[in-house]
């Protein structure tokens, strides 16, 4: 497999009304892999062959073993790189507004971005060869083909691995953070009550169950801070902060900034030049 990575500026309607392909290539070999980066944009990453690993300040280090997929999520931090051995990877950057879709369907779970897969998809290859010709071509027609490919590929992963059956406890209680009901209601629609959910919550990710929705609400927000142009008052709503003043209090205390130099800060990072763009994603 030859290296290769290629990105692209589709028209901004793609990205109000569908996903986006902003990028994708593909890279094997052993390099050192990269620590606290964050990108402005979502990206997934199929590692096909070989181990490695990846870190955020949610997960600490994970060990990732091919087949296995990695979700990334605009401005959050993170790493990830292959060992000694290296690895063989294929990644796609994408964004719009389709992503708040795939949040609200569980596509992707925030607090678990490394999925073990059972089997490298079969539609690898095909996939990755139609991206690159789309993405070599820079107009428009290029750019829907992108888009609709790397679209494609992103609902074939997310439904390959979101859970059959009911999902589990704590995905069922933070895929709804953003609605403002109380603790009682929600505990009510998991067949709990609030102080076997707390307990719950707390021996499976040793958070309460309301730092559990706050973290989830930030971290949602986020990603509507970097892709949106809405107003931090109307983020908070959207979110499930009824309080402006206090999602920004809540936002500067976890993150170390405020909302608006958060977006100011990831909206100064320079998108990938082509000079660097085998680096952005390894």
């Amino acid at each position: 497999m030859e290296n290769w990575a290629i990105y692209a500026a589709p028209a901004r309607t793609l990205t109000d009304v569908t996903i986006a392909c902003l990028g994708a290539g593909e890279y094997s070999g052993r390099n050192e892999g990269f620590r606290n980066r964050q990108l402005r944009s979502h990206a997934v990453v199929v590692v096909s062959e070989g181990s490695g690993w990846y870190s955020s300040p949610l997960t600490g280090d994970v060990r990732v073993e091919a087949p296995a997929l990695l979700w990334l999520f605009p401005g959050v931090q993170h790493g990830y790189g292959p060992l000694r051995s290296g690895w063989t990877e294929h990644w796609v950057l994408f964004s719009g507004a389709a992503t708040r879709a795939l949040d609200e369907l569980g596509a992707w779970r925030r607090a678990g971005p490394v999925v073990p897969l059972d089997r490298v998809p079969g539609s690898l290859h095909r996939t990755f060869a139609r991206l690159h010709a789309a993405l070599a071509d820079s107009g428009s027609p290029g750019a829907l083909r992108a888009s609709a490919t790397g679209y494609a590929w992103i609902a074939e992963l997310a439904a390959s691995t979101m859970p059959a059956a009911a999902p589990d406890l704590i995905e069922a209680f933070t895929r709804g953070a953003s609605r403002q009901v109380p603790m009682e209601t929600r505990a009510r629609e998991l067949g709990l009550s609030v102080g076997q959910l707390r307990s719950a919550a707390v021996a499976a990710t040793g958070l309460t169950p309301l730092q559990l929705l706050i973290d989830s609400r930030l971290s949602r927000a986020q990603t509507l801070l970097v892709e949106t142009d809405l107003e931090v008052g109307a983020i908070a709503r959207q979110v499930g902060f009824d309080d402006p003043s206090y999602f920004s209090r809540q936002f500067t205390q976890r993150l170390g900034r405020s909302p608006s130099l958060f977006r100011d800060e990831q909206r100064r990072m320079p998108m990938p030049a082509d000079a660097a763009a085998e680096q952005l994603l390894r």
